[in-house]
């Protein structure tokens, strides 16, 4: 008979008080809870160790407009280290803690990133080499009418080197089609709007064909 997850019960009760008056929903059974900010969610795991019973926190906003099924920190990740589990009264209280904190971070990340414009100038000021990160901005660029730097970062995504992949593949298709949009802003919108609900539908997320309206 397979033991009781005490540790995975402990913190579904304390997160439930912490992030559900936050309208933040848990991903089935899981450790992880999500808050869905419509073209982008916010993501807090409850992540465990390999090693012994406990918890890290990781909280961090992942963009929408990469169609792919699974979870993804693109801006934020860890923000507790691990946990260990000793006793039930101990970890208790070391859940509400965490859970107290990935609230915190919830609430943050909502007014860090409250418009479309806010993350961009996020992703600009935080440059990085890596091709999904370039793609990102990019995006991010096109949306709000920065078409010379979404132009050269769509180029600069384009002519890193490839070794093949099924996601480089994907990528530097996406960036053709898109890189050829970005003169036509209502095409591109609906393009890069397409995206976003091909994501939300791979991760069992209502349709929103308005969440870019108010972006």
């Amino acid at each position: 008979m397979s033991r009781p997850d005490v540790v995975g019960k402990l913190i579904a009760t304390a997160a439930k008080a912490a992030l559900l008056p936050l309208g933040c929903q848990r991903c089935g059974k899981s450790r992880t809870w999500i808050s869905d900010q419509r073209f982008w969610l916010i993501v807090v795991e409850f992540q465990p160790s390999s090693f012994e019973k406990g918890s890290y926190l990781n909280v961090g906003a992942m963009w929408l407009w990469r169609a792919r099924k699974g979870n993804a920190f693109n801006a934020g990740y860890r923000v507790a280290d691990f946990v260990p589990f000793y006793t039930p009264e101990q970890f208790s209280s070391a859940a509400t803690e965490l859970a107290a904190k990935a609230a915190q971070e919830v609430q943050i990340l909502r007014e860090k990133f409250r418009s479309l414009y806010d993350i961009y100038r996020y992703l600009m000021d935080h440059t990085s080499e890596k091709n999904w990160h370039i793609f990102h901005v990019a995006i991010a660029a096109g949306l709000v009418g920065d078409i010379e730097t979404a132009r050269r970062l769509f180029r600069k995504s384009a002519e890193m080197p490839s070794r093949g992949t099924q996601w480089e593949i994907e990528l530097q298709a996406k960036n053709a089609a898109l890189a050829a949009q970005l003169d036509q802003t209502d095409l591109f919108r609906s393009s890069v709007l397409a995206i976003i609900q091909e994501c939300r539908l791979l991760n069992g997320l209502p349709e929103d064909l308005e969440c870019l309206d108010r972006a």
